[in-house]
């Protein structure tokens, strides 16, 4: 008895085998056909994330942040081609190197992970400060626009990301992951060089910037001072915008006067 009881039980077992298979093959095939859009908001979470912890770490400097980023892009770039950045998602929507999809879920979860970086580095550093300390260090953030010069930080602003933009477009079309970031990487070095020297004589403390160009960073980076919402939101939101449609635009252009020629 005992003998058929086992081989009963084996039967059963192996009879409902082949409906788990089947149900998971037709759970796979259910989300087989999201997988790649899946994956590319996965690593532009995990991108800006480390993007901004990292800009935040090393309080801006250009040379860091952009080896810092070469690295990023190494890192999360086998799954798509990055941007982690919105302003430089929506000059590529506007172009058409993104699908209006792919580009609303890159600004959600690119908005997402500066967040989450700023949460989660504002909380290291709570747990780091002790009661003996005289004074609480604070996290890299924008600093005060200057009365009178916002449309000089305005215009560094837009220009920087013009720049970026270029690179970023340029980059995008490398099929090369190492060229790729390389491109991205250099570009938003000189980007910051340039727009960051602009509005360097209206910084008035440290461990602040002026020039972020990407919303999200400045979002994290509390640049949105709703006291002075205007010029905030057009210098830290609608520039970088701008400037990304503009690069991007420009970078076809060259690629049209380049193929024209040959």
């Amino acid at each position: 008895m005992a003998n058929k009881k086992a081989i009963s039980s084996t039967k059963k077992s192996t009879h409902t085998e082949p409906r788990a298979t089947k149900s998971t093959l037709t759970m796979l095939d259910t989300v087989k056909p999201y997988l790649p859009l899946i994956g590319a908001l996965a690593a532009e979470f995990v991108g800006t994330f480390l993007l901004v912890a990292s800009t935040f770490a090393v309080q801006g400097q250009p040379l860091f942040v952009a080896f810092a980023l070469i690295g990023i892009i190494l890192i999360v770039s086998g799954v798509t081609n990055v941007q982690l950045n919105p302003a430089m998602t929506i000059g590529a929507l506007v172009t058409k190197k993104v699908k209006p999809i792919y580009a609303i879920g890159y600004i959600i979860v690119q908005l997402l992970g500066a967040t989450t970086a700023w949460f989660v580095l504002g909380a290291f550093l709570a747990g780091s400060t002790t009661t003996a300390s005289a004074t609480s260090t604070q996290l890299f953030h924008a600093a005060t626009m200057t009365d009178g010069k916002q449309w000089y930080i305005f215009f560094a602003e837009l220009l920087g990301s013009v720049i970026l933009a270029l690179g970023i477009a340029t980059a995008m079309k490398s099929k090369d992951r190492v060229i790729s970031a390389v491109s991205y990487g250099f570009s938003l070095l000189v980007a910051i060089l340039i727009a960051g020297s602009a509005t360097a004589v209206f910084l008035t403390e440290s461990n602040t910037t002026l020039t972020f160009l990407n919303p999200a960073t400045a979002i994290a980076a509390n640049a949105i001072d709703f006291k002075n919402a205007t010029w905030t939101i057009a210098t830290y939101l609608a520039a970088p915008i701008i400037g990304a449609i503009i690069g991007f635009a420009l970078r076809d252009l060259l690629s049209y006067k380049v193929k024209e020629n040959k």
